[in-house]
């Protein structure tokens, strides 16, 4: 039976991300100082942890705007493999832990993490999420986002180096073609 708990649990997280790794999560504490306000504004998405949801995908952006009920409205847009432009929307609220905040997207049916590890919000943001399955593995996310499709080489530099500061592997990293993105 605990085996076959187990790989219930692999096979539900393959549907969510494709980094299964078979330990725990890396122990990691989001920004403490995090300001929503300043983080609000267009980011570009640079890179990525292979997920399922986006395979294919390019000129992926995410826009965060002030819903004035305490909420953060989200709009996510890219092109997808045919070049067919995409989207969803919804919003995130904030927890008691600064950094840490609950994703709420239209038409799924769970609340997702979206833990900000570091952002300087004028050039880079690091996100992660990951997700333990019965102690002795985990699914993760990861995104580097940054203000411009071009981001600096330092800025480049001070992202990767939020995900090792907490011990995080960065080589599943995908970068997101930024290319031919007129219009978005």
């Amino acid at each position: 039976m605990w085996l076959l708990l187990v790989v219930v649990g692999l096979v539900a997280g393959l549907g969510h991300a494709q980094v299964i790794s078979l330990e725990k999560c890396p122990e990691f504490i989001p920004k403490v100082d995090f300001q929503v306000e300043r983080y609000l504004g267009k980011w570009f998405e640079i890179a990525r942890f292979p997920n399922t949801y986006e395979i294919g995908q390019r000129c992926n952006y995410a826009e965060y705007s002030d819903n004035g009920d305490g909420t953060v409205k989200v709009h996510n847009g890219g092109l997808n493999a045919d070049g067919v432009f995409t989207e969803i929307f919804g919003y995130v609220e904030q927890t008691d832990v600064p950094g840490a905040l609950l994703l709420h997207l239209d038409g799924v049916p769970f609340v997702g993490q979206y833990n900000v590890l570091e952002t300087d919000y004028t050039n880079y943001a690091t996100v992660y999420t990951c997700t333990d399955i019965f102690g002795i593995s985990h699914v993760e996310q990861a995104w580097i986002l940054a203000r411009t499709p071009s981001p600096t080489p330092q800025a480049l530099q001070n992202a990767f180096a939020a995900f090792a500061k907490w011990g995080i592997n960065t080589e599943p990293f995908l970068y997101t073609a930024q290319e031919d993105c007129a219009n978005l």
